[in-house]
C-alpha cells in the first residue's frame, strides 16, 4: 500500500534522477553559471540561475531532512496531496526531458545563443515559447506539495518567480539577437501556459 512516506521517497528518487541525468549531477548547471558569468550578457539571468540553484539545493535538503525525521513538516500532509505532488513532479521531469529533445544541442541553462542556433517551433514549442520552464515549475510545485511546509512553499514561490523573470529576460535577449524570433514571438503568443500567459 502506498503511504505518504513512500511517496516522499519516490519524489526524492525522482529529483535525484533529474539532478543526476538532466544536470549531470549538478556539473552542467555549474558550467552554465560559469559561462553566464564569463559572457557578461545578462546579470539578471546569472542571478536567477544562482537563486534557482541555491533554492533547489535547500528544497532538496528539506526533503531529505524531513524523510529522515530530522525536520518536522509544518503542515499536515494527506495522501491525496502527496500523490498529486508526486504526479506533478514526474510529469515535470518527463516534460523537461521531452522539451530538451526538441532543442537538441542548442539547449543551455543560461540565456545564450549557440553557433547553430535556430528557432524551434515544433513539439511543445508550437504552444508556448518556454515549455521547459513550464515543466520545471510543475516539478517544483509537485516537490513542494509532497514536502508541504512554509519553508518549501516560500522556496517554490521564489523559484517560480525566478522562472517568470527568466522567461521575460530570455524573450528580450532572443528578440534582440536571434533573427526571426520576433515573428516567432508574435506567432506563439504564450510564455508558459497556453491560452493564459
Amino acid at each position: 500500500m502506498i503511504s505518504t512516506a513512500v511517496l516522499r521517497w519516490m519524489t526524492l528518487a525522482g529529483i535525484l534522477f533529474w539532478l543526476a541525468v538532466y544536470w549531470q549531477g549538478g556539473r552542467k548547471v555549474i558550467v552554465d553559471i560559469q559561462e553566464a558569468i564569463r559572457a557578461k550578457k545578462s546579470r539578471l539571468d546569472m542571478a536567477l540561475l544562482m537563486i534557482m540553484t541555491l533554492c533547489s539545493l535547500v528544497l532538496i535538503s528539506i526533503g531529505f531532512l524531513a524523510s529522515f525525521g530530522q525536520l518536522r513538516i509544518v503542515f499536515l500532509q494527506n495522501l491525496t496531496v502527496a500523490f498529486i505532488g508526486t504526479f506533478l513532479l514526474v510529469l515535470g521531469i518527463a516534460g523537461m526531458f521531452y522539451c530538451r529533445h526538441y532543442l537538441g544541442e542548442i539547449w543551455t541553462a543560461e540565456t545564450n545563443l549557440t553557433k547553430d542556433h535556430q528557432i524551434i517551433d515544433t513539439g511543445p514549442y508550437r504552444f508556448v515559447r518556454h515549455p521547459i520552464y513550464t515543466f520545471a515549475i510543475l516539478m517544483y510545485i509537485g516537490f513542494g506539495l509532497v514536502f508541504l511546509s512554509s519553508g518549501s512553499a516560500l522556496l517554490v514561490g521564489v523559484i517560480v518567480a525566478a522562472y517568470i523573470l527568466k522567461t521575460k529576460d530570455e524573450d528580450i535577449f532572443l528578440e534582440r539577437n536571434l533573427p526571426g524570433y520576433r515573428e516567432y514571438k508574435s506567432h506563439i503568443r504564450y510564455h508558459l501556459v497556453p491560452y493564459l500567459w
